[in-house]
């Protein structure tokens, strides 16, 4: 009945809280298709209900808990994850849409080659030790070459709220830098940039691409 029971409670919370998506954080060494209890969770849970309430799943991956236990909750590591068992989740279920961030800078180029492929693949954020300026700006140059302006270039999931506050600060400054040298590139090549045009990209980078993504 365990399967039965976690649809039921994911069904119980859905309608008292009216979630826009499921979130989940998942280690490196995740895969999939496998036989693990969490590949089975998803399976025969997470994704039925998710497609019959119309809710994204995302997931962020890449977090090796505990690898200095000296250190406790400061003590996570990262890993390279598998981009492959995303394609493979993204494929396996092409009516659930899927948010995603991974941890590790060298999986980077790939997941947004990811994100170029699956229409139901939302890429986000630069998520814990990507939370750099310089990491972020790197990754949001090769976003915006690889996905244009479909993808979410930053998100809120501080567990400390002022760790919220420098994050967002320090963050749009550095996406406003690539934005500006991306338009100057366009207006070397000789197309013009109306101010327009900038307000309909940092709308989408700044809300809207989520908002349309999870339909609301």
């Amino acid at each position: 009945n365990t399967y039965a029971e976690v649809r039921r409670f994911l069904n119980d919370w859905i309608d008292r809280i009216d979630p826009v998506y499921f979130a989940a954080s998942l280690p490196p060494d995740f895969l999939f298709p496998s036989d693990a209890e969490c590949c089975r969770l998803l399976e025969h849970c997470v994704m039925p209900v998710g497609k019959a309430r119309h809710i994204p799943f995302a997931m962020m991956i890449g977090v090796k808990r505990g690898v200095n236990p000296l250190l406790r909750m400061a003590g996570d590591g990262i890993g390279k994850s598998s981009v492959a068992s995303l394609e493979a989740i993204c494929a396996a279920y092409p009516d659930n849409k899927f948010m995603i961030t991974m941890l590790s800078r060298e999986n980077q180029h790939e997941l947004c080659i990811a994100a170029r492929k699956f229409r139901n693949l939302m890429l986000f954020g630069c998520w814990w030790f990507l939370n750099v300026p310089s990491m972020i700006r790197e990754l949001t140059a090769m976003r915006i070459d690889l996905l244009g302006f479909s993808f979410i270039p930053q998100h809120s999931d501080a567990r400390v709220t002022d760790q919220l506050i420098y994050k967002w600060s320090h963050s749009r400054i550095v996406i406003a830098d690539v934005l500006i040298e991306k338009y100057q590139g366009i207006l070397d090549a000789g197309w013009p940039v109306t101010a327009e045009d900038i307000r309909r990209d940092v709308a989408a980078l700044f809300g809207g691409n989520f908002k349309k993504f999870i339909g609301q």
